[in-house]
């Protein structure tokens, strides 16, 4: 009995140590595992054409999936006949120096993972009397414990090859808005952000297109008072400018192309722009006479013929005229009372004619008195005042004659009876 009892014991203490010992192998195997396959390379572009006056940079990115930070050492395999290119490591953030090692922080299981995934990019640029040909180059990357290799294949064209109209090109240009939306007459700013991917220092020139007739200028981001045409920007930097137009204040609501060129050399790179212009509204009313004052008689018709017409570079909707200020019992008509659009007019050519007729009550007393009248539309108004001066009837005028001429005779028919006496 006591046989079989330590025969048990021996087997469960041998089952024990053997489950322990397969857990440490798991355990080992895990984290030789994950050792192989502890970051992961992406290079999206392997096989490249250039020319031998051009410069290229590929993207190479790094991403740590596990649990723990690591760094990776770089190194390059240059193909023996391009022993005098530029070919290098740096970094999309700064320039000057090359880049050898990455460091990434842990993918997953950390609160510091900012670093996980880290872009760098290669730079390629063929060296004096390179010869146009196949090239081969090597990126190695090696770090916790896994080893990495990704051969980049260059063909090499006699001059240049590349165009810079498209992604990775030497100068870039950006605008977080390039579509805006402004009145004419008043400035409209784009801010414009130039790249500068190239290992040197570079000075770029720029050019702006605009329709005919508008201003433009650009300036520094900071400093608007200064007007610049080129501008030096550092390896692998970038400078953000204001690029600035004003539509003339006769331009017409829509929708107009706009063009910002940056060049280095025979290379141009274009940014398309647009602007809305909302258009301008400024409605106006003057008498014909271009006199703000007039004679009318009381109890007569007074006619007067008004211009209206639009200074502005949008049409003026639903325009009506009204009476703001007037005397008592005073009658005042518009003929036409109701404009449906007014055009600007420089589209017209000639202004609107509208007819105001004035009647003051035939017991008006003469002298000034004062109208206020207002041109409204949907999208502007306009005050105008007047000064009317009224005078008596003619035939008022006749009687008072007449009594006068009376009062006279009577006086001269007192005196003539007095002298009698």
């Amino acid at each position: 009995m006591n046989m079989i009892t330590n025969a048990q014991k021996f087997r469960s203490i041998f089952l024990m140590i053997f489950i322990v010992g397969l857990l440490f192998s798991l355990c080992a195997y895990d984290k030789a595992f994950a050792q192989q396959g502890s970051f992961i390379v992406h290079i999206p572009f392997t096989g490249i054409e250039m020319g031998t006056e051009d410069e290229v940079y590929i993207d190479v990115s790094f991403r740590n999936p596990t649990n723990t930070e690591m760094e990776v050492k770089l190194d390059l395999e240059r193909d023996p006949k391009a022993k005098n290119w530029d070919v290098k490591f740096v970094s999309s953030q700064w320039g000057g120096f090359g880049v050898n090692r990455v460091r990434l922080d842990a993918g997953s299981g950390s609160e510091n993972n900012e670093n996980k995934e880290v872009n760098i990019k290669l730079h390629i640029k063929p060296g004096d009397n390179a010869r146009p040909g196949n090239y081969r180059f090597v990126v190695k990357a090696s770090g916790g414990g896994a080893m990495r290799e990704y051969p980049i294949y260059v063909y090499l064209k006699g001059g240049k090859v590349a165009v810079n109209t498209g992604a990775g090109k030497l100068i870039e240009l950006e605008s977080k808005y390039p579509v805006l939306e402004g009145a004419a007459g008043q400035p409209i700013s784009f801010e414009i952000k130039v790249n500068n991917n190239s290992d040197k220092d570079t000075v770029v020139d720029f050019v702006t297109v605009a329709p005919s007739g508008w201003n433009s200028y650009i300036t520094p981001r900071w400093e608007t008072d200064k007007r610049v045409n080129s501008i030096k920007i550092s390896a692998n930097s970038s400078e953000t400018l204001n690029f600035t137009v004003v539509p003339p204040i006769e331009a017409e609501k829509g929708e107009y192309p706009l063009e910002f060129h940056a060049k280095v050399g025979n290379s141009d790179t274009k940014l398309n722009l647009k602007v809305k212009v909302e258009g301008t509204y400024k409605l106006q009313i003057a008498p014909e006479t271009r006199r703000l004052n007039f004679d009318m008689v009381a109890g007569k018709e007074s006619q007067q013929i008004f211009y209206v017409w639009n200074e502005g570079s949008a049409p003026i909707e639903n325009i009506s005229f009204l009476v703001t200020s007037k005397p008592e019992d005073w009658e005042i008509t518009f003929k036409p009372d109701k404009l449906g659009v007014l055009e600007p007019l420089a589209k017209t050519e000639k202004p609107e004619t509208i007819q105001i007729t004035f009647k003051a009550p035939e017991r008006t007393i003469p002298g000034d008195y004062q109208v206020v009248l207002t041109a409204a539309g949907d999208q502007d108004k306009r005050t105008i005042e007047l000064r009317a001066t009224v005078k008596v009837p003619t035939t008022w005028g006749w009687i008072g004659v007449g009594v006068i001429v009376v009062v006279i005779a009577l006086l001269f028919g007192i005196f003539a009876k007095l002298k009698r006496r």
